[in-house]
């Protein structure tokens, strides 16, 4: 009965793989939200925390290992995977990060596989299976030399970042990634009570696995998760206490509380209302008393000016994938380009809403140049009354490899320095003169 029992929860663990992968690959529903929704508790049976951290770590294995994944799998189909209908197609990727990546027993990955497939495909699934358990010192060596990420990816970023682009690579396929941290107080404190690291600027690490919310503070709005390089921007901006910021594409909210944290009103606007949802509720759990305006950005009229704004825009997020792995297939090109133009619109959005005088701060979680450098070069190229204004090493600790020669902040997940494994990131300031 003991070991029905644990066959059972297997299955559905993996079952519920199946959903996120099947939501993420084929629907574009992000990660995170593919996850929360597979595992919502079900009346008839509740998952445990452990089945959980379980079904997280086995559905993001096979997200960012999935271009190898495939690759492999093209070697041992008569047709690519791609052209198999949804149920056997994630079992057998299911079935070969179990063996490659996550080093599951082969009995163990053959089984689960065949299990989870419909019993239309449970004989193709087998066959596939057994086939890479009996010769698997052969497709291991096709699954480590296949490429690592979608072709349109690795090309941009082979000429963006010749010499950084394979660490980049490496910081994604990091199975067990690390949490950052932001405190409101007694950084010290937390660092004890998270069996955490401090890290330069006072962000906490830890490597400790399973659920956020169940971690000691969380509920009581003691801290909230936000990466090293996210806090950068709010870090190097001078916030002093009572200033007003206005806090553009603000949801979900991280750089709204630091700033609250430090002092500052703020007024943040964002128009998505999934992820304004996301602001309040961390809102009301760090206990900040603030408000979001849910309005399109570009249509917001306003005769108040401001003498501060922080403009995080909407991006790609190529900086983030190492967290975020569903942006390797739900992005393309087009996604750059079409994005770069919503970006343009933003900053002369926000610029109208700056006195002179004013600060401009301008961020984003992208890799790619059309979203940052080269933006922000046209920009001011575009706009007399607009000027860059220099970071220095002096203003924030272990940045000095991440601040360029034209004065902007550009974070590369492999920068070196103190921090290690990191999210990408640009920062420019811009003064209305």
């Amino acid at each position: 009965m003991v070991r029905f029992m644990k066959k059972k929860l297997g299955n559905i663990a993996r079952k519920k793989v199946l959903l996120i992968l099947n939501d993420v690959i084929e629907d574009f529903i992000p990660f995170d939200d593919a996850f929360q929704k597979a595992t919502i508790d079900q009346k008839s049976f509740k998952l445990s925390n452990k089945d959980k951290a379980f079904i997280y770590l086995l559905s993001s294995s096979v997200l960012r290992y999935l271009t190898q994944i495939d690759s492999t799998l093209d070697c041992l189909l008569k047709e690519p995977i791609k052209k198999l209908p949804n149920n056997p197609k994630m079992a057998l990727r299911i079935g070969i990060a179990q063996i490659f990546i996550l080093k599951t027993p082969k009995h163990a990955a053959v089984n689960t596989s065949v299990d989870i497939a419909t019993v239309k495909w449970r004989a193709l699934v087998n066959a596939v299976m057994r086939n890479i358990t009996r010769e698997e010192a052969k497709y291991k060596r096709i699954f480590d030399e296949s490429p690592k990420i979608p072709k349109w990816l690795l090309n941009r970023w082979k000429s963006n970042w010749p010499n950084d682009y394979l660490g980049f690579i490496e910081s994604i396929q990091n199975i067990h990634p690390h949490i950052d941290i932001a405190v409101k107080k007694d950084t010290k404190n937390w660092q004890k009570k998270l069996n955490a690291e401090i890290l330069p600027n006072n962000v906490l690490r830890t490597n400790d696995t399973g659920l956020i919310s169940e971690k000691i503070g969380y509920n009581d709005g003691e801290w909230w998760v936000q990466d090293y390089s996210s806090q950068i921007a709010v870090k190097v901006f001078s916030i002093k206490r009572d200033e007003e910021i206005l806090d553009l594409c603000a949801s979900p909210g991280g750089k709204t509380a630091q700033m609250l944290s430090m002092g500052a009103n703020v007024i943040s606007i964002d128009h998505n209302k999934l992820r304004n949802k996301k602001f309040e509720m961390n809102m009301r759990r760090l206990k900040f008393d603030t408000k979001i305006l849910e309005v399109d950005i570009l249509k917001f009229n306003s005769d108040k000016k401001w003498n501060k704004i922080l403009l995080d825009s909407p991006c790609s997020s190529t900086g983030t994938i190492r967290k975020n792995p569903d942006i390797l297939y739900s992005h393309s090109e087009k996604t750059i380009k079409s994005l770069s133009k919503i970006q343009k619109s933003l900053i002369e959005k926000s610029w109208s809403m700056l006195n002179k005088n004013g600060y401009l701060m301008y961020c984003n979680c992208s890799l790619e140049p059309e979203e940052g450098e080269e933006l922000i070069e046209k920009f001011i190229k575009n706009h007399k009354d607009a000027k860059l204004v220099k970071f220095n090493s002096n203003i924030n600790e272990d940045i000095n490899y991440s601040i360029k020669k034209e004065g902007w902040i550009r974070i590369l997940p492999n920068d070196e320095g103190k921090v290690k494994n990191k999210d990408g990131f640009f920062i420019a300031q811009i003064k209305k003169i």
